[in-house]
């Protein structure tokens, strides 16, 4: 809401102005505290705003956490969800593939990768694999984030064995006991993996779907 105050010209006297000197201050105090009870200079915060209408948003200063544009809606960093994810009139798209292609090329002579660490879990959803060696390749798979998923897609032309065991702890696979492995050997082959808890706070890997993979 716009503000008026009397002016004062330059043909006034100033001491017969003072009543409206003061009642100018007056008016601009009212104001200043009316926007101070959601603006707190001191505190650099916002609070008790009924409804903000902007082009742009942008959380973060050094680091960008969230950045909302005429364009785009990104979020660039981890999300804790507490309620239900209610998706209307769009589909929920999946593209956290790791960039390189886990084959014997890339990994080298060694034939043998880690899948993550025994400190971070695994950083990509899709993870895509192959082997033109004769020997196979052996992808050592460590713990998870509880309610993390990942899959394995044999991409390559190829038809070298692709590995999969647990670096850590050993898949929870159907059939397979001691410490299974997943073996995927042609392209189109996949495994997918979801980790739960094991009811003590820890994460194991459960298959929960794929084709053409198999188990020993």
């Amino acid at each position: 809401m716009a503000i008026s105050v009397t002016e004062i010209l330059g043909t006034d006297s100033l001491s017969g102005s003072r009543l409206v000197i003061n009642d100018n201050f007056n008016i601009l105090a009212s104001e200043i505290n009316a926007i101070e009870v959601y603006f707190n200079p001191t505190a650099g915060t916002i609070t008790n705003l009924n409804d903000v209408k902007t082009e742009s948003l942008r959380v973060g200063l050094s680091t960008i956490l969230l950045d909302i544009n005429a364009s785009t809606f990104d979020i660039l960093t981890n999300v804790n969800m507490t309620g239900n994810l209610n998706l209307n009139g769009g589909g929920l798209v999946r593209n956290d593939v790791d960039p390189n292609t886990i084959n014997d090329i890339f990994v080298g002579p060694s034939l043998n990768y880690n899948i993550g660490t025994s400190t971070a879990p695994p950083p990509y959803t899709i993870v895509r694999v192959g082997n033109s060696n004769t020997a196979a390749l052996t992808l050592n798979l460590n713990d998870g984030v509880i309610g993390q998923e990942i899959f394995f897609l044999y991409t390559d032309a190829t038809t070298g064995s692709v590995d999969i065991i647990g670096a850590v702890n050993p898949l929870i696979l159907p059939g397979a006991g001691g410490t299974p492995t997943v073996t995927l050997d042609q392209k189109g082959a996949s495994v997918h993996l979801l980790c739960i808890d094991d009811g003590t706070g820890n994460g194991d890997w459960y298959i929960v779907g794929g084709v053409g993979y198999t188990i020993s």
